[in-house]
């Protein structure tokens, strides 16, 4: 299957970086406010755990979601974050393995299935997890400054977020409106407007959009850029994040 390949390579790429990091680097601020790079790489590693049991729960036709709840969800990043970073690099390899593991078990009917992000939901369709834990790995392993940044995205990755975000932020009715035009591809897209319309690489243009930067590279037709919010994921289109 294409989207878990592609899945696989980005792990593989995050796995080099965390690999390379010194054990007091994991201390060290991630692009995230109030988190270190250890409490990016531990959630990476729990993303990882509670898709693995929710993935191998529908392979066995048990109902398990990916987060008991987002309380423990938020502390378990923050307990993770404080051990030995050994051991965070170790529970993010094993739990890769294991989604990798789970995901090639499901055969065609269960990939028509569906999981729980949490006890009786939102519900996220099974055929969507790979490309939603892309994502989360994608976005936080640029987030930990390390040395992998938003313009190391591959091209199909930067297209396809774009594609997502910018739907995101136009059925959210308290963006502003806007058009994006990337300049490296002679792409627009538009978040409900053809004005003001927002110049820059499909690169620099995700990583804002997703509330990442301050708009590094971009040009607006007004001058000035439009102010976002948060990047909320419509109910239709939920993730686990």
């Amino acid at each position: 299957m294409e989207a878990v390949e592609a899945l696989h390579q980005s792990e593989q790429r995050l796995l080099r970086t965390v690999d390379s990091l010194r054990p007091d680097a994991y201390a060290e601020p991630s692009v995230l406010p109030g988190w270190t790079r250890g409490h990016v790489v531990a959630h990476l590693a729990l993303n990882a755990e509670g898709l693995a049991g929710a993935v191998d729960g529908l392979a066995h036709e048990r109902d398990v979601p990916i987060y008991e709840s987002d309380d423990r969800r938020n502390s378990d990043i923050e307990e993770l974050s404080g051990a030995d970073p050994s051991e965070i690099r170790e529970r993010l390899f094993a739990a890769g393995q294991a989604l990798r593991d789970a995901l090639t078990s499901l055969d065609e009917e269960q990939w028509a299935g569906s999981v729980h992000r949490l006890p009786g939901g939102p519900v996220l369709a099974m055929a969507t997890i790979p490309e939603t834990r892309r994502r989360e790995v994608e976005i936080h392993h640029a987030d930990m400054d390390a040395g992998y940044g938003h313009k190391d995205w591959p091209e199909d990755f930067r297209i396809a977020l774009l594609d997502l975000v910018t739907g995101d932020r136009a059925a959210d009715p308290g963006s502003p409106v806007f058009t994006v035009r990337a300049t490296d591809t002679v792409r627009t897209w538009s978040v409900g407007a053809e004005q003001p319309v927002v110049d820059g690489t499909a690169a620099d243009l995700a990583w804002w959009l997703v509330g990442r930067g301050t708009g590094g590279g971009l040009t607006c037709d007004s001058a000035e850029l439009p102010r976002l919010g948060p990047w909320r994921r419509t109910q239709a289109r939920t993730q686990a994040r």
